[in-house]
């Protein structure tokens, strides 16, 4: 079921880690964190965060200070191709192209509701949509839509594999595959139900989070794709509803959201706990790839302003710092 939270806007309460610096000059840290805040849904309060984790210093509103305007309705996620970041802009239905010091050189319209952008070509990018039931297709060089791919429903993450685009089709039990040459759709895979997120290992096996579905009783489960056959080889199954998997390269281990954070090593089937989540209200997870810190947002009460939690792959806290509302996307330089 597509489900959209419309949250009203409350009571502001922060207290507990650091504010942003109060210096208005932007700096532009040349190793950091790009943060895509949200912003409660309707409001147009989308905004975007650079945090400095050299000097621990964290600047808001950067967009805004930058460009003198907003950036629009549910800012979703980021992508950057070249010298250019893409700032995916959900129920806005556009996407904002800015330079590298996120003055805004472009935008792309005509979208739906876009989720996520893949660059799949030097000239070519696709966008994963919730209510468009279809994927579209943008020319890199015109910064336009040219097509659109039809797909089953909503379109979520996605990664590349041997020439395929695979992405998770959130409303069904399965994941489907893109020939990024012809632009259609040529393989699919029964997973579970309500697949959210999905990554590459070191081995190049696919794994994939499903949220699972109450209503005919199916558990959530983290599983992984034979590479030779395209069958389940490996089901865990997780009692809560998990988001948000990430993969940490350096050390073969796979993180994901359900109520803590998990982890699990892709040579093992025990998830493990690597930070307690209560208390909190966790909604995003990113990994830092130089050093494997692992990012978190806390979004609180979905309308106070998120706090993020850094920690070392020990699981120890390094930081704590306040974004903007609904931190719901990492980037890192």
């Amino acid at each position: 079921m597509r489900k959209i939270i419309v949250i009203l806007v409350g009571f502001l309460l922060v207290s507990g880690c650091k504010d942003e610096i109060e210096n208005p000059q932007i700096s532009f840290p040349e190793k950091g964190v790009i943060i895509a805040n949200q912003g409660n849904f309707g409001w147009g309060e989308g905004t975007l965060s650079l945090y400095n984790p050299i000097d621990k210093t964290v600047q808001n509103d950067v967009f805004q200070s930058v460009n003198n305007q907003s950036l629009g309705n549910v800012f979703q996620s980021i992508s950057q191709i070249g010298d250019s970041y893409f700032f995916v802009i959900n129920n806005s239905g556009k996407i904002i192209i800015t330079d590298s010091s996120y003055a805004q050189t472009d935008k792309i319209e005509g979208l739906t509701s876009p989720r996520y952008l893949y660059q799949v070509s030097n000239t070519k990018a696709y966008v994963t949509d919730l209510y468009a039931d279809a994927i579209s297709v943008i020319d890199l060089d015109q910064n336009q839509v040219t097509h659109t791919i039809p797909v089953n429903g909503w379109s979520e993450r996605a990664v590349i594999k041997n020439q395929v685009f695979w992405f998770t089709a959130s409303e069904t039990n399965q994941i489907y595959g893109i020939d990024i040459l012809t632009d259609r759709v040529i393989d699919s895979i029964q997973v579970a139900s309500f697949p959210e997120s999905i990554i590459i290992d070191n081995s190049n096996q696919l794994w994939v989070l499903c949220r699972g579905d109450e209503d005919v009783q199916e558990k959530a489960a983290l599983l992984r794709i034979n590479e030779t056959d395209e069958s389940v080889d490996l089901q865990i199954n997780i009692d809560e509803t998990p988001t948000n998997l990430v993969f940490d390269q350096s050390d073969d281990i796979l993180y994901y959201i359900s109520e803590g954070v998990w982890s699990v090593k892709t040579n093992n089937s025990v998830p493990s706990l690597f930070c307690d989540g209560e208390g909190k209200t966790f909604y995003c997870l990113g990994i830092q790839p130089e050093n494997g810190d692992l990012y978190v947002s806390d979004v609180k009460d979905f309308v106070s302003r998120s706090a993020v939690l850094r920690y070392d792959k020990q699981g120890i806290l390094v930081d704590e710092f306040y974004a903007g509302i609904i931190s719901g996307d990492f980037f890192f330089l």
